[in-house]
């Protein structure tokens, strides 16, 4: 399904050898398609942010090997925030006139910064980031499952196993300085919870700190029977040795931005094997799937010294994606901004051979996906992630309605 689709997009309108038969828009050559790329490549969501890149860079190397899109190679122009905001906001600005659409946007506060340009600009923008409130914006492509619709999957997910009962407390743990992060999760576990005869503690951190004891040992005093964390990885590494020093042996979920590799290191391993779930639409690196098996054998031969995650199989999908709305603005010979987006919500289905769910961007102020991978991490196997639940779509989150 990946190999017709992108077939496709190399195939459509490949013969078109001027730009004078579309409709162009920025970054729109004779030969060219360049899309930006504003990542966090040494900040604090860094080994997601490059993993993320990489899979952007697996999709372009495909498509352009079997003659890009109408024709055109697609580039990617990529730039580093560091996770700042004022810089995030500048790179967007200057690069913003040189580009099409930007691949990849990571950052909540960065995304909040410049959403009113993306939408005065007209710029298709799929962020690296879940919120639901990002359905509101025609130009945001959100790619997956929400943060809030994650939470709600999770939180039933461990009630079906039998890990919380009627009346249990969850506790859950958020960025409080993140909208576009923590907010969304916490609204996830507030309507779960409330759906599910539970109760919910909630304990805020910012972005910056770095020892989460407090946080965690105030949802010990509370009583919890489980954790939800919405943290950046440097937290959750943070918050699970600090419940393991606690002695708090409870089931904890974590939305997928919160997970890296590198957490699997050392004496913390065992403690994220035994008690942690990760909360993602997007299936783990190397799964025993079509989709994420050729993403992963394309990755090794790409990156033979990277270090996978799932940010990868993400950043890829991304790719798929945006290739489905250029195959789409190629036939109707439109590469304006305006005829990117009526591309854009045209796309009612991208296949990725089991990466996640078939897309759909078609419905306005809708997620694309609603169903959940419950996975584990387990440091034998590449991208430290395994499958204990295929996606499923949870009661609560169809009851929630996005």
């Amino acid at each position: 399904m990946t190999a017709a689709l992108l077939a496709a997009c190399g195939e459509a309108g490949g013969g078109a050898s001027s730009t004078e038969r579309f409709h162009g828009g920025p970054g729109v050559t004779e030969d060219k398609i360049r899309l930006g790329v504003l990542s966090d490549l040494s900040g604090p969501f860094a080994s997601g942010g490059r993993n993320v890149t990489e899979g952007n860079q697996l999709f372009v190397n495909e498509v352009n090997s079997k003659g890009g899109i109408c024709g055109r190679k697609v580039e990617l122009i990529v730039r580093d925030h560091a996770f700042d905001t004022e810089k995030g906001k500048k790179e967007y600005l200057s690069l913003e006139p040189e580009v099409l659409g930007f691949i990849q946007l990571v950052g909540a506060q960065i995304t909040q910064s410049i959403e009113d340009d993306v939408l005065h600009q007209q710029v298709l923008t799929a962020p690296t980031s879940w919120n639901s409130a990002l359905l509101d914006n025609p130009y945001m492509m959100v790619v997956g499952a929400t943060y809030k619709v994650d939470v709600m999957n999770g939180l039933e997910h461990l009630m079906r196993q039998g890990l919380l009962s009627r009346g249990d407390t969850v506790g859950h743990l958020r960025i409080s300085d993140e909208e576009e992060y923590g907010d969304d999760a916490v609204a996830g576990s507030t309507f779960a919870v409330a759906q599910l005869g539970l109760n919910l503690t909630k304990a805020a951190l910012q972005n910056a700190d770095p020892d989460m004891s407090p946080g965690i040992a105030a949802l010990k005093q509370a009583g919890a029977k489980a954790l939800v964390l919405s943290t950046n990885p440097r937290q959750t590494a943070s918050a699970v040795a600090a419940a393991a020093q606690l002695g708090l042996a409870v089931p904890i979920i974590i939305n997928n931005p919160g997970f890296a590799p590198e957490l699997l290191q050392g004496q913390l391993a065992p403690v994220m094997e035994r008690q942690v779930f990760v909360l993602s639409s997007v299936a783990p690196f190397d799964a025993a799937i079509p989709g994420p098996r050729q993403v992963a054998a394309e990755y090794r031969s790409t990156f033979p010294k990277g270090t996978p995650s799932m940010a990868v199989n993400y950043g890829y999908l991304v790719g798929l994606s945006f290739g489905s709305v250029l195959k789409r603005a190629c036939e109707h010979k439109d590469f304006s901004r305006e005829g990117v987006l009526k591309a854009f919500r045209e796309v009612d289905s991208v296949e990725s051979g089991g990466t996640s769910v078939p897309l759909r961007f078609s419905i306005t102020g809708r997620p694309s996906a609603t169903q959940t991978f419950v996975l584990r991490p387990d440091s034998k196997v590449p991208g430290g992630l395994t499958i204990v639940a295929n996606q499923f779509e949870s009661e609560v989150s169809r009851r929630a309605g996005r």
